[in-house]
């Protein structure tokens, strides 16, 4: 199937979900603060749409996000996806499986990229040296992305979707408040053990982007803070935590989870999913919970 295929199949379940709530295109549009005129453009597949707006449209929709995606879109892991530069939605796992990790579906050319850019960090990284790491021409290189600027954004674009739709997926397993937290730090943390080289580079290379790409790859960073402060306030809303700071204690929980990319070792005492569980308790005790 192609992305224009799966932009018109995932537009066209938006729009009978959205019928099927009773909601015109404007008011829909006007809970996801777009204009009518981007959201009719959603609904025809002429706009792709990301992961996060997706599962802001679910929300409103009362629908799970994937229940939007055509069913050619959740690929299973051992269909990887060869970019060529081009964007999208890179579901490369069974969203029920999220807890697993395989090898990342970064095509050769970001894989070099990515490793190149740890070792050297992204001005240091010479495209002759991602070329050779590669294995191809450095004029084959430039045949599947334009820049090095292109390959910085591709990487973070494509960790961005894969962390938050693993994110999504683990909270919609959990039956109350206090699981639907644990669940999304143990996802956060495994995320940022088993992809810590991309976790790396997030947390390090924002500033080598252009200011137009900061922006973009920011709003769907600052999605993935939203969704902790929201189970946050859910929780509190349901009686079911005690926190009287959960905009502090939800950036805190980020934080811990985020920053395990920073000092894990595979030759460490304990593994990511010992450091999840325990991660998880940590969340649950900031916010004043009982522990499901």
């Amino acid at each position: 199937m192609t992305e224009l295929e799966n932009a018109v199949q995932i537009g066209a379940s938006i729009r009978n979900a959205r019928r099927g709530r009773g909601l015109s295109l404007r008011e829909l549009a006007r809970q996801l603060e777009v204009s009518p005129a981007t959201l009719s453009a959603v609904e025809t597949g002429k706009t792709r749409v990301s992961v996060d707006r997706l599962a802001a449209i679910g929300g409103i929709l009362g629908v799970r996000f994937d229940a939007l995606l055509p069913a050619a879109v959740v690929r299973p892991a051992e269909q990887p996806r060869w970019g060529g530069g081009e964007s999208g939605l890179d579901v490369s796992f069974r969203v029920e499986e999220w807890r697993k990790f395989g090898p990342s579906s970064f095509d050769p050319v970001l894989a070099a990229a990515l490793a190149e850019m740890v070792k050297t960090g992204y001005h240091g990284a010479a495209m002759r040296e991602i070329a050779k790491r590669a294995q191809m021409s450095v004029p084959g290189l430039y045949h599947h992305y334009a820049s090095k600027q292109q390959m910085l954004v591709e990487i973070l674009d494509r960790t961005m979707d894969e962390l938050n739709t693993r994110s999504l997926a683990a909270i919609n397993e959990g039956t109350n408040p206090s699981e639907r937290v644990a669940l999304l730090v143990e996802c956060m943390t495994l995320f940022h053990i088993y992809r810590r080289e991309q976790g790396f580079i997030g947390a390090s290379e924002m500033r080598s982007l252009t200011v137009e790409n900061e922006l973009r790859i920011a709003e769907s960073r600052n999605y993935q803070q939203w969704l902790m402060t929201k189970q946050v306030a859910d929780g509190i809303a349901a009686g079911a935590f005690g926190t009287d700071r959960p905009r502090q204690a939800a950036r805190a929980i980020v934080v811990m989870c985020v920053s395990v990319a920073q000092w894990y070792r595979v030759s460490g005492p304990q593994t990511p999913e010992e450091i999840a569980r325990d991660y998880a308790r940590f969340a649950l005790d900031l916010v004043r919970a009982a522990h499901p």
